[in-house]
């Protein structure tokens, strides 16, 4: 361009430039923020074994994905965590199968909605039930415990639904036993002090609060017998287990007792998409989780309650769904 001894000229040409590439600067569209998702995690007690897992799940999780907020939040157990998924209150939590499955088709209280909003995600391992006597009991079986002061886990905890169907299985009426609606850490200080006389509680060994218990001298004391036997074909979650010898300090040998199927629930409401990425992540993740190092992958789609959509495509994926 022919500008030489024309500066006025030079100066428009530059103004135009520059007011071109403004122009095309504010033509373009800007990067688009990445999106960030919220999950909200219903957990457990302290004590139990829902809180320790939810807290690895939720770490591994956040890990997996730089664009997941994983947010938990501490709740009484198995009956709490489908109550608040059900309100919405909560998107994701564990859940023992029976009360899930109570819940789906029921009602867990007069005072509880049916859990229509609750789907499956993935079932993660059988949980054993326990029950820990102090160390001076002279309970030997669970028809000792009538008149005795028994823990059965905080009320919304899947371990106190459970001791309550044992005890009745067995002929024991609530009315003939002291029941204490206690946290797991609790009761086994209260176990230890000798102020109550056994605890209940349902979870994947060791369980911190029945070690606690067990190492300053109480004892694990089998479920097994007739009236198991009974409670297993009236009740099918519920099915023969072992705890392992060496478990727990002074019992060298296995235990006989029954355990339940631990789940992973969801809200029905969740994206399908969402869904899917979760339980991918899970399953991506899932070597990074000791506590679930006996998980059946085969039985993984198997929950008792309909799966959530999301979950359903990756098990169909996978071939794990047919």
């Amino acid at each position: 361009i022919a500008v030489r001894g024309r500066p006025h000229l030079l100066r428009v040409s530059l103004v135009a430039t520059a007011l071109a590439v403004a122009m095309a600067a504010a033509c373009r569209q800007p990067d688009a923020p990445a999106v960030r998702r919220t999950v909200r995690l219903t957990t457990g007690t302290p004590g139990a074994a829902f809180y320790p897992l939810s807290q690895e799940l939720a770490r591994a999780w956040a890990a997996a994905s730089t664009g997941l907020d994983v947010q938990t939040r501490d709740s009484a157990g198995s009956v709490a965590n489908v109550e608040a998924i059900q309100a919405g209150d909560a998107d994701v939590g564990l859940a023992f199968a029976d009360v899930a499955y109570t819940a789906y088709i029921a009602r867990l209280a007069k005072r509880a909605p049916e859990a229509d909003s609750l789907r499956g995600i993935a079932v993660l391992e059988l949980a054993p039930v326990h029950l820990v006597v102090r160390r001076d009991s002279t309970v030997a079986s669970v028809s000792d415990l009538r008149g005795r002061r028994v823990a059965v886990g905080p009320d919304g905890s899947g371990s106190a639904v459970t001791a309550r169907i044992v005890l009745a299985a067995l002929g024991i009426d609530l009315k003939d036993v002291r029941v204490e609606s206690l946290r797991y850490n609790e009761a086994a200080g209260r176990l230890k002090a000798g102020t109550i006389d056994a605890l209940f509680v349902t979870g994947r060994d060791p369980v911190e609060a029945v070690r606690d218990a067990v190492s300053a001298g109480a004892r694990l004391l089998p479920l097994a017998g007739p009236a198991i036997e009974r409670l297993r074909h009236e009740y099918p979650f519920y099915r023969q287990t072992l705890i392992p010898g060496g478990t727990y300090p002074g019992h060298p040998d296995p235990l006989d007792t029954i355990g339940v199927d631990n789940l992973l629930v969801c809200r029905r409401g969740l994206d399908e998409a969402l869904v899917h990425d979760l339980t991918a992540r899970f399953f991506a993740v899932l070597p990074s989780l000791p506590m679930l190092s006996f998980m059946d992958l085969d039985q993984a789609p198997a929950t008792p309650i309909p799966l959530h959509e999301g979950a359903g495509r990756y098990y169909r994926e996978r071939e794990l769904l047919r």
